[in-house]
């Protein structure tokens, strides 16, 4: 009986009843719909509009540099100044530089360029300000492990879902509606998150008070984790290129689609189940463990090489992508001041994202005169080395 309570004391349920905690969260989620489906929508929308994709890579090219190059800025904006006034500011920016993307899609293309550069530095940061908010309402340990599962696996399940809604839209009307979409989904999401009660808590910390604490690259054992969680995000850019290989060399063009979604859905499950463990290992040894997992699978998956073993492999690697995050998310909030939460996160997002970069990268490189598989293999073992490399770090970092 009493671990029936303590278990129903300490579920996902409990996370989300917390006072205010759904007021929050789900404006989170909309906002983060909008990122995860403006980015095919102007692609989309730019194609039709200039009639190549080329001008349409460029744009987002430009727009995807900004936002990673403004993302640590932004954080330390919301740490200083609140949630409130930052996120109010992005928003709107934001909402209007799609609306204006969406009324000129035929603008000359040095325009667009500006207009992307605004858009990328300009993107609210949603997860992180809600993981913020997750620190603040769930007291350390096993609920607020189960509120940033719950966090990840949503994010997964919105990048999941928003690529296909884009495509939904667009085929019923066009690009032009799916853009407003999104640009109604970030003014609405950003919104209503500045007006829930556990947002405008958070109020930010004048410079005086920053400037006694340390920032999150300076804080002991930040560095391994964020050296650690490169090496989930070079298996997760090497999938999305990867998957389109495997259609190309089986002559599939709904395969692609089958794998990513798979990788996909066995994260968001991943994410689920290890949410509801309570190990007893430090976080970094957590990273180090399923690190190994990860790329253990992926590397056997990509040396065997053939179709069914790939698909089955990335099926049971993407059950490790989320399980990494919420561990690199806890470590960012157990490592760093609450004062800078805000960008300790938005760091673990930053090194994902460099990750994914190097690993699309690479396995676009390296299909050229490989197979998928043994491209696979490749980018595997650079994410290998960057988890030993993490290693006497975390040794040097626990000590």
């Amino acid at each position: 009986m009493e671990n029936d309570v303590s278990t129903e004391q300490f579920s996902y349920w409990a996370a989300l009843r917390q006072p205010h905690v759904v007021r929050s969260f789900l404006p989170s989620i909309l906002g983060r719909s909008s990122l995860a489906m403006s980015g095919l929508a102007l692609v989309l929308l730019l194609e039709s509009g200039r009639g190549s994709f080329a001008a349409a890579g460029a744009v987002t090219a430009v727009l995807g540099t900004a936002n990673v190059v403004a993302t640590p800025w932004r954080a330390r904006a919301v740490d200083r100044f609140g949630q409130t006034a930052i996120l109010s500011v992005l928003g709107a920016l934001h909402t209007i530089a799609l609306i204006v993307f969406a009324a000129n899609p035929d603008a000359p293309l040095l325009f667009l360029l500006c207009l992307g550069t605004v858009a990328g530095l300009s993107i609210p940061p949603f997860g992180s300000t809600m993981r913020v908010v997750w620190s603040a309402a769930l007291a350390s340990g096993p609920l607020r492990t189960r509120g940033l599962s719950l966090d990840a696996v949503a994010e997964e399940l919105i990048f999941a879902v928003g690529p296909l809604t884009s495509a939904i839209l667009t085929a019923l009307a066009d690009p032009t509606l799916a853009l407003y979409v999104s640009a109604g989904s970030v003014a609405a999401g950003s919104g209503l998150f500045v007006l829930s009660p556990l947002s405008r808590q958070q109020r930010g910390h004048r410079a005086k008070t920053l400037a006694k604490t340390s920032k999150p690259l300076r804080s002991p054992g930040f560095l391994p984790v964020l050296i650690a969680i490169l090496a989930p995000g070079i298996i997760l850019g090497a999938v999305e290129i990867v998957a389109p290989a495997m259609g190309a060399a089986e002559g599939s063009a709904v395969l692609p689609g089958v794998v990513l979604a798979l990788f996909a859905g066995t994260s968001a499950l991943g994410g689920l189940l290890y949410g509801r463990l309570n190990p007893r290992w430090s976080a970094e040894r957590q990273l180090l463990i399923l690190g190994a997992a990860l790329v253990g699978i992926s590397a056997t998956a990509g040396l065997i090489g053939s179709t069914p073993v790939l698909v089955i492999g990335i099926g049971a690697a993407g059950g490790f992508i989320a399980p990494l995050l919420i561990v690199g998310y806890l470590a960012a909030d157990a490592r760093t001041d609450p004062s800078a939460r805000t960008e300790a996160s938005s760091w673990i997002n930053t090194a994902v994202n460099l990750g994914a970069a190097a690993g699309s990268g690479l396995l676009g490189a390296a299909t050229e005169t490989t197979a998928p598989g043994t491209a696979l293999a490749i980018c595997t073992a650079a994410a290998a080395f960057v988890l030993l490399v993490s290693v006497p770090r975390h040794r040097h970092a626990v000590r």
